[in-house]
């Protein structure tokens, strides 16, 4: 009966080889102990009684994957072939998920088959088992003889016909393990149909392909002919006590011994698993302590191949570096090349993956790489962040082996260590470069707060200049408005003679000290965000020519306005407009000689509105271009060669608007005379190109 171990995570079947006296029972286990496992890392259990050493069973756990998380373990055992020990070949049969009839294949021996086959029947149903619920595979066995009877004759003798059979030779191991594969491949379908396994991905097919799959590396194998040595083989005596009957003592020993070779084999295997434990983690803990002491990720690397070869000596491991481009051969033992490897991680197949490769091939062969010879069963474990890998460690099982749960895990355990270390080195390295960063930004920063200290020193040299420029230019309007007031004061007799003069005067000074407060005002407007509705340019423009009308009017300066359409809408607010309009149409005229037309443009396309002033005047010298946005020539002294009364803000005031909307200003020098022309690209329109 199947055994669950909820502790341990395992499943247990019972597998008992049964048969007739000297049918190849024993030799069966014998040579599948051999073939499975050379190192002899489990043990045979012998049991038996002092009077006849024929007398035993072997007990050979066998472990075979996971179902639903839980490891899968086969006990075997075998059962004495005299009729005298039909008890013990009760006892045995108790509680068996699997039975494997060895029948012997010599001719006169055909008696003894169904004798034995009828003897069985008898034991299941005195434990109250069912032939039907089990799987049962018969085996004919000694098929290496030189006159063995047929198959059929056999079954047929034996009254079997429908059961599955195979032929062996248990001598030479042929056939032993195709028999114990049959017979696993029946038990697991009736536990998956039992449990109604199906429903959760443990079809009929799977299971049988799974248990191909872990002993396709033993389907070849023979044995070597050497006799099982005795550290390998663990034998228990049963004492035999009175008053109790020969069967009552008998069924008590055999019970009471093989509970003990049970605990025996158990402790064994625990033992054997702790050693291995001890071994992995005092060198996983070498392998951390090695890896905070490197230099470099590649050092680090390098010192993980040689350690899990200490724990799996047999293994071929190579490690890969990546790197852009084709991921760099690390390690390699034995030395060699590993083209295919190579290709696969450049190509992006395994980048990141977790598994066996020989999963991978078909996704390999897509890509136009073709194992040749094909792959072995191997792994490739990535290390380093999760997706970002800074390494792939890949591991070969040893030929004709398979990776198993164990390896697995180690690799896995191997992962975690690993990869954090990696990490953190990669978080080091990031922090020393952001420490260089640092130092770096710090004197760069240095260096701009000690240009901007310079820069703020000139500032303040040019707001001193500035405020004596600002005082100079109101005091003089200021100084005629008052001395012409207090002459008309002082000598009310020259009202009617003087008076329309000096009030004239008065009346010239106070609109030019209304300027110079309007550009005040300009200057501190200006640098307010950019805010309110768009508005027509159009009329703006029409408005601001009416203004400044009389000023032209005195230099008889007539201005031409040119436009496309009556209304274009700007995405600038009035009150910017008006102040972006009033200082090139005032610089224009200020600078223009009398007696000129100033022309005025205003067009627009589906990026952008182009606002163009074309003067004849004295123009703008090329390297004196630059000066003019400033809000105050260097020094405080106006440019001589075009300096006119006021602050100097005019086209310093125009670049602050046009900056606030994205705009772009362009002087063009003329003959005679400059063309300055605005650009304010429209809403969703790409900023405008810098003039060449």
């Amino acid at each position: 009966m199947v055994q669950f171990r909820s502790t341990e995570r395992e499943i247990l079947f019972k597998v008992v080889y049964y048969g007739p006296a000297l049918g190849g029972k024993t030799t069966n286990l014998e040579a599948l102990h051999e073939i499975t496992d050379p190192e002899s890392k489990t043990q045979l259990t012998s049991l038996k009684t002092s009077e006849d050493r024929t007398l035993f069973f072997d007990f050979l756990p066998f472990e075979l994957g996971e179902i639903e998380g839980y490891r899968i373990r086969i006990q075997l055992y075998t059962v004495p072939g005299q009729v005298q020990y039909n008890t013990t070949r009760k006892v045995v049969l108790a509680g068996a998920d699997g039975i494997v009839f060895v029948a012997d294949s010599s001719p006169d021996r055909l008696r003894e088959n169904f004798t034995a086959w009828e003897n069985m029947k008898a034991n299941l149903l005195a434990n109250r088992m069912a032939l039907e619920t089990l799987g049962v595979v018969i085996q004919a066995n000694k098929r290496d003889l030189p006159e063995s009877a047929p198959v059929d004759q056999i079954l047929h003798t034996m009254r079997a016909e429908g059961t599955p059979v195979t032929e062996a030779s248990a001598l030479t191991g042929e056939g032993v393990i195709a028999t114990f594969q049959l017979l696993i491949q029946t038990v697991l379908r009736g536990f998956a149909q039992r449990f109604k396994l199906v429903q959760k991905n443990a079809s009929p097919s799977a299971l049988d392909e799974g248990v191909a799959r872990v002993f396709a590396p033993y389907a070849d194998r023979r044995r070597g002919g050497a006799p099982p040595s005795e550290e390998s083989v663990f034998s228990a005596q049963i004492p035999l006590a009175q008053p109790l009957s020969e069967t009552e003592q008998l069924e008590a020993a055999l019970q009471s011994t093989t509970r003990l070779a049970e605990q025996y084999q158990e402790t064994e295997r625990l033992s054997r698993l702790y050693r291995d434990r001890l071994r992995e983690m005092t060198t996983l803990n070498e392998v951390g302590a090695a890896m905070a002491g490197a230099g470099s990720t590649a050092g680090a690397l390098e010192l993980v191949g040689p350690r899990v070869r200490e724990i799996r000596p047999r293994w071929t491991v190579s490690l890969f570096l990546s790197e852009e481009g084709a991921p760099r051969l690390l390690v390699r033992d034995p030395a060699g090349e590993d083209p295919l490897l190579q290709a696969g991680l450049a190509s992006g197949v395994l980048q990141g993956s977790r598994g066996k490769l020989d999963r991978l091939q078909e996704r390999l062969g897509e890509r136009g790489v073709v194992p040749d010879p094909p792959l072995g069963e191997a792994a490739v474990i990535p290390l380093g962040p999760p997706g970002t890998p800074r390494a792939h460690l890949v591991v070969y099982a040893p030929e004709g082996h398979a990776l198993g749960i164990e390896d697995t895990r180690f690799l896995g355990l191997l992962e975690r260590l690993v990869s954090p270390r990696l990490m953190a080195m990669d978080l080091l390295a990031e922090i020393q470069a952001a420490n260089e960063r640092l130092e770096l930004r710090v004197v760069e920063r240095t260096a701009e707060l000690t240009d901007a200290l310079e820069r703020l020193k000139e500032l303040d040299q040019l707001k001193r200049a500035f405020l004596n420029s600002v005082s100079h230019e109101m005091r003089t309007p200021l100084t005629n408005v008052r001395s012409y007031a207090d002459l008309l004061l002082r000598y009310p007799d020259q009202i009617a003679a003087r008076g329309p003069e000096y009030l004239q005067v008065i009346s010239e000074e106070s609109q030019r000290l209304e300027a110079l407060i309007a550009d005040l005002l300009s200057y501190t407007r200006v640098k307010e965000p950019a805010r309110g509705e768009p508005c027509d340019l159009a009329e703006v423009l029409s408005e601001m020519v009416e203004t400044l009308k009389p000023r032209a009017d005195a230099k008889y300066i007539q201005v031409q306005v040119q436009k496309e359409h009556p209304k274009v809408v700007v995405p600038v607010n009035r009150e910017d407009a008006q102040m972006l309009v009033r200082q090139i149409l005032d610089n224009a005229i200020k600078y223009s000689p009398d007696g000129v037309r100033v022309k005025v443009f205003l067009l627009e396309d589906p990026r952008k509105v182009i606002f163009a002033v074309r003067d004849f005047g004295a123009g703008f010298p090329k390297e004196q271009r630059e000066r003019l946005m400033e809000p105050l020539p260097e020094g405080g002294k106006g440019v001589a060669y075009f300096k006119k009364p006021g602050l100097g803000l005019g086209m310093f005031l125009v670049r602050e608007v046009l900056a606030k909307y994205g705009g772009g200003l362009h002087i063009e020098a003329m003959e005679p005379g400059s063309n300055v022309v605005v650009e304010i690209p429209k809403p969703g329109a790409p900023p405008p190109e810098p003039a060449g």
